[in-house]
This record gives C-alpha cells, sequence and structure tokens, in this order.
C-alpha cells in the first residue's frame, strides 16, 4: 500500500489557506505528500528547529528545506532560543507560539498535525499515568483550537506503521529522531515497552484505547459546550459571579472554573488547576467567605458572592484626562450628555454645570484619595467610603474614579462626592458611566 491508498484514510479538511506543521519525520512527510496528492493549494510549511539535538536538529532543517524546494512548497524555518528550560513542555509552547506567527503571516485558515492514531492511544495512556479527568483523557481531536489557533489531525485513523510502510513503498525518504528510542522520557517507554506489551497481551488494544480517547474527546465536548452555556462569557475576566455555578453539576462545574482559570491565570502547562484545587474553588464558590491558595502564586478570594483572582501581573491603567463629549478608561466609559431634566442617580449618571469636569481625569484609587459625599459637609478618606459602602476589597482598586487631583467627584458605579446642588434652571450636562460595573451588586445590597 502506498501513499495514494493511504489517502483513503484521510479526514476532511477545511477549505482555504493550511499551513502544515513540518518536521522532516515519517508522519509530516507522508501528511505533506498526500496533500500535494490532493492537488491542494495555497499550503505553508512550518518547521521550527529548537536545537535540541545538534547537527542532527540542523539535519532535519536541511532535509526540511530541500524536500519543501523540490515540492515548490512554501517554507517557514524558525529557530527556538529555549534557554534552560529545555523540557518537552517549553519546547511545545514556543513551536505553538511560532506556528500562530506563521499562520498571521500567510493567512492560513488551520494548521495540520501529523498526529496518527498510535500517538492518540500513547497520549492517552500518558495521561491516564497522570491522573487526568475525562477532559485530558479526550485527547487529541481531529479538529481542535490553541493558543487561539484552529488546528486539524486528518491522520488519527492511520497507524504508525501503516504510515512507514507507504512511504517505503514509494521510496519517499524521511528522518528520523533516534532521540524517540529513549525511554528514559515517559512518552518514548509507553511507545516502546508499555504498548507493545498490551498489544501482546491483548493484539489491538492501541486501536481500542484511541477508540477509547476519541469517545472521550466526544462527551468532553459536549460537558464542554454546557458548561460554556452556563458561564455565559464571564470567564474572560479576574472576577466570577459565584451564581454561574449554582445548580450545576460538579462536572460543569469545574470546566467553568478551569476555563476561568486558563483565560485569567499563568498560562504554564504546570501551573494547570488539578483535581484538588477545582474541587476547593468549588467549595469556595459555596462558602460566604474565604481564600484558596493556587499555583503560580495566585489566590482566588470570596467576597459577597464573587470570586476574584489575584496576585496576577496585571497592569495599573494609567490617568486619563477627561474629555468631552466621551472618554475611556478600560471598557469603561464617561459620557456627557444633554440634561435631562433630574440630578441623576450619583451612581452611574451624574447632572452638573456644563464645564465642571474640565480638567478632571479618570483613574483608579491612590494614596491620599479623599471623597466629600453628596450632601455631606465633611472630607472621607476613600477607602472609608467604599468600606462603609461594602464594597469588597479586590474591587477597590478595579473601579474608575473622576477626579480633580486627590479630590474624587464621581465614583464609577458608587456615588457622587462633592458636585455642586443641582438646579432645575441650569445650564446642566450628564456624566454617565458606560459599561459593566460588577460592583454594584455590592451597593445594591447594601440598600
Amino acid at each position: 500500500m502506498g501513499v495514494r491508498d493511504l489517502m483513503r484514510k484521510l479526514e476532511p479538511l477545511p477549505e482555504g489557506p493550511l499551513a502544515i506543521g513540518l518536521s522532516g519525520g515519517a508522519d509530516s512527510v507522508a501528511l505533506l505528500t498526500m496533500l500535494r496528492m490532493q492537488g491542494r493549494q495555497e499550503l505553508y510549511a512550518v518547521h521550527v528547529n529548537h536545537g535540541l539535538r545538534g547537527r542532527e536538529s540542523d539535519g532535519d532543517e536541511a532535509f526540511v528545506r530541500a524536500l519543501c524546494r523540490e515540492n515548490g512548497i512554501p517554507l517557514t524555518v524558525y529557530r527556538a532560543e529555549l534557554g534552560d528550560r529545555r523540557d518537552e513542555n517549553t519546547a511545545r509552547e514556543a513551536r505553538f507560539a511560532f506556528f500562530r506567527q506563521a499562520m498571521k503571516e500567510t493567512g492560513a485558515a488551520a494548521l495540520a498535525l501529523a498526529h496518527h492514531r498510535d500517538d492518540l492511544a500513547e497520549t492517552f495512556l500518558m495521561r491516564l499515568l497522570r491522573g487526568s479527568g475525562p477532559d485530558g483523557l479526550g485527547c487529541m481531536s481531529a479538529d481542535d483550537s490553541r493558543m487561539g489557533i484552529r488546528i486539524v489531525r486528518p491522520m488519527l485513523g492511520m497507524t504508525r506503521e501503516e504510515i512507514r510502510e507507504a512511504l517505503r513503498e514509494d521510496g519517499i525518504p524521511w528522518r528520523e529522531d533516534e532521540s524517540n528510542n529513549d525511554t528514559r522520557f515517559l512518552r518514548n517507554a509507553i511507545r516502546n515497552r508499555v504498548v507493545p506489551l498490551l498489544e501482546e497481551l491483548s493484539p489491538g488494544a492501541s486501536g481500542r484505547i484511541a477508540r477509547t480517547a476519541r469517545l472521550a474527546a466526544a462527551d468532553n465536548a459536549v460537558l464542554e459546550a454546557l458548561a460554556r452555556e452556563a458561564a455565559e462569557g464571564n470567564t474572560e475576566r479576574p472576577w466570577l459571579d459565584s451564581e454561574v455555578l449554582q445548580e450545576q453539576p460538579e462536572a460543569v462545574q469545574a470546566r467553568i472554573l478551569r476555563a476561568w482559570w486558563k483565560a485569567n491565570g499563568p498560562k504554564l502547562d504546570e501551573h494547570t488547576l488539578n483535581e484538588p484545587t477545582t474541587k476547593a474553588l468549588m467549595q469556595l464558590a459555596r462558602t460566604e467567605t474565604g481564600s484558596v491558595n493556587l499555583p503560580g502564586g495566585f489566590r482566588c478570594l470570596k467576597r459577597n458572592g464573587t470570586l476574584f483572582l489575584t496576585g496576577g501581573s496585571e497592569e495599573r491603567k494609567e490617568p486619563v484626562l477627561w474629555r468631552a463629549p466621551e472618554t475611556a478608561f478600560g471598557d469603561i466609559r464617561l459620557r456627557q450628555a444633554p440634561g435631562q431634566g433630574d440630578p441623576g442617580d450619583g451612581k452611574t449618571c451624574q447632572e452638573v454645570p456644563e464645564g465642571f469636569a474640565e480638567g478632571c481625569v479618570i483613574r483608579t484609587r491612590q494614596d491620599g484619595d479623599c471623597i466629600r459625599p453628596f450632601g455631606s459637609s465633611g472630607s472621607r478618606k476613600l477607602q472609608d467610603y467604599l468600606t462603609d459602602r461594602k464594597i469588597s476589597l479586590p474591587w477597590r482598586d478595579r473601579i474608575p474614579l473622576l477626579c480633580r487631583e486627590k479630590e474624587v467627584l464621581l465614583v464609577c458605579g458608587v456615588g457622587a462626592g462633592n458636585v455642586p446642588a443641582w438646579q432645575p434652571d441650569g445650564r446642566n450636562i450628564r456624566l454617565q458611566w458606560i459599561g459593566e460595573m460588577p460592583w454594584m451588586k455590592e451597593t445594591e445590597r447594601k440598600t
């Protein structure tokens, strides 16, 4: 059976420009060959030289360059600088960062990778040994995404030996990575020792394991969809209303929390949430107040019905000079509009004399800030003002303020400071905060 016969097992691929991860090994060479035989247009090869095997790595690069030159395939080559971190996870993260860069430059709609059925079975066994749950065991989908790029794996129905036999039949060369025989690495030990033993004990074991992985992936996709529906897009920010988790099965709660962590926590694989930490977060969500320590120096706090992630490297927003008719500060805007004949609620809108806000800035709180609450004769520290209104500590550095030097005039979604008394016959304009203000729930509870 040659490569053309093997093409019958190739899964459908999306239309449009396609990038292919080309290592020079048998699998990626076979995939490139099959795509060429299909007459695939707008095909771009991407090779990453990690430099982990010295001259052998350079030999892979030279082979790939020659292969693409002979076949008229545009090729992009990247050289990874891994520094002291030369482990598999670091290499993979660097590789995918380069893939994403190449896709942006070429306009490729998807990235094709040459993983096959045996890769799928080996990954399943690796994750099983590490104690992964159903979401981890449902690995290597035929159509997936990672780091914001679409990934397709059209060879999951083929075996390693089928691929090599087809290349040998057609006299197509490839590069062999001798480090794949080093059984000090878990994947290599599974490939060279565990899988052969399983096949000896139960012939066809590898295929059945791969089928189990695909079934797990299908079930996990349903649970992920339920989690996305329940979360309603609320996982992309560093706070999460605990009501989102209520009345959801534990499997859905866990996926919501992991999606939240993935979007807002550290990006390294070793900082993923394990089962005990996920359960601790679910328990925290059911309590009135408390905290849980998380990987990478993060913590999760529970205050007034909201979970907060703290400890990240979120940059403090720089002050912005207020300018009419509208000024943006992050996701919130302060808009000027004509007066509407009432003073406003003081929280989301406030009517003031025309020109009152000129020279003011929008910023978050600073040491020494004070406010003279509207209707009050005295000034208070902003910290005490927010405490009195039951605003949780994690919100206090996120709330936009309209300030004149150290005096706070408007606290977004909370209240007004020293603004002139409203005059029904005056030339008033309305200042209105536009955007999501989740901390308002706390002022509403107080009221």
